[in-house]
């Protein structure tokens, strides 16, 4: 007997009765893979939590669900990453994008430079268009998705160079960056003045290959010259709870946060905090289990390819639950935009490379957070395209 708890995964017509655009947006035609939602039950003690709160009622002013969703979330960066931050410096936010254009308001001027590694997450390119900033683009290696420090370097003395975003794990190639390359970031950014929001919201999602340091971790200097965002929405899929929390230790963006007008940010519903403070308090042993099935996701991904359709080739993830699906070989439109190839031939549903900048041009990412049966229908689609 085990008392490992166990993934319920949602059948597709369970899946296509649901609100969320994953499996909505696109109709009954086709089999999505995009957007970073799991096909998989949130854990029971958070459906607990959250049923509780509705079945009694309990939908008044809440003034404690805020500190214990504080607490929780320190507690666990001490157990997950051994990282012991101030709970005086958490701030909660309805999720990190709104906390990366809060941070790029406040620390950047119209023309100012963002330095991304690119390939990107579109939604950091979109603040950074709403921003009115520019990006200076640190391409990775396409053959280990590793940056280059001397070009860094350069980007990070271009003259209008303000901010460093950095994705870590990154999305979408699921890097998980070493200590060493988090060394140089650091050190570059201190030499240069540049403050660097560290989005870490993949974070808890690691195979056994790779290893998450939050980067203000290494080093009082480097914290003084970060924030740090994270959130429970992707390792224990709670998007729509709208709950993320920044840990915020550069002085001069806690000073302009503090002089805001108490209520413009909004806060975190009740349900949300509970949800994402059961998460870290209760739901380490149903995370544990979820790691298994997705680094078993990748390695079968990985096998089929090489096995099916060597033509299409990626680069293991070390995190996260997305593959990184390079179609360049097959040449033609396979290497300008295999994802709308995909989406004709196959009637799959994967995110275009080209959304995550030019670097992402004839590459498709494949969420894998799902049943192994879908997964093996997306892939069965897949070979049966490019062959």
């Amino acid at each position: 007997m085990t008392n490992e708890p166990s993934l319920r995964f949602l059948a597709v017509d369970e899946l296509r009765s649901l609100a969320g655009i994953k499996w909505r947006r696109d109709g009954a035609d086709f089999l999505p893979a995009w957007v970073a939602d799991m096909d998989i039950a949130s854990p029971q003690p958070i459906v607990d939590r959250v049923q509780q709160i509705v079945t009694s009622a309990d939908m008044g002013y809440n003034m404690e669900i805020k500190e214990e969703l504080a607490a929780n979330f320190v507690g666990w960066q001490a157990r997950r990453h051994a990282w012991t931050i101030n709970q005086e410096q958490v701030r909660s936010f309805c999720n990190v994008l709104q906390a990366i254009d809060l941070v790029l308001h406040f620390l950047t001027e119209p023309g100012d430079g963002v330095i991304l590694f690119t390939p990107s997450y579109p939604p950091f390119l979109k603040a950074l268009t709403e921003n009115r900033c520019e990006m200076i683009d640190v391409p990775l290696d396409q053959g280990g998705w590793r940056f280059d420090p001397d070009q860094f370097r350069r980007a990070a003395a271009a003259p209008n160079a303000k901010v460093i975003l950095l994705a870590n794990p990154h999305n979408p190639t699921g890097r998980t960056f070493t200590a060493e390359e988090l060394h140089t970031i650091g050190e570059i950014a201190i030499e240069n003045d540049l403050v660097v929001i560290n989005d870490e919201v993949w974070a808890d999602l690691v195979h056994p290959e790779g290893h998450h340091r939050p980067l203000a971790s290494l080093s009082g200097e480097f914290a003084a010259q970060s924030v740090t965002l994270s959130s429970a929405s992707k390792p224990f899929n709670l998007a729509g709870m709208r709950a993320a929390m920044a840990y915020i230790t550069h002085e001069p963006l806690q000073e302009a946060i503090a002089a805001l007008p108490s209520h413009l940010l909004g806060t975190v519903s009740t349900t949300g905090a509970a949800a994402s403070a059961t998460a870290w308090a209760e739901c380490e042993p149903w995370l544990e289990t979820l790691l298994c099935h997705l680094t078993s996701q990748r390695d079968h991904i990985l096998s089929r390819l090489a096995d099916e359709a060597p033509q299409v080739t990626m680069i293991s993830p070390e995190a996260t639950y997305l593959a990184w699906l390079d179609f360049r070989s097959l040449g033609g439109q396979w290497a300008i935009d295999p994802a709308g190839e995909l989406r004709k031939q196959a009637r799959i549903v994967l995110s275009p490379g080209h959304d995550f900048t030019e670097h992402g041009r004839g590459f498709a990412r494949l969420n894998f957070a799902t049943s192994r049966p879908i997964l093996d229908e997306l892939l069965d689609r897949i070979v049966k395209a490019v062959a």
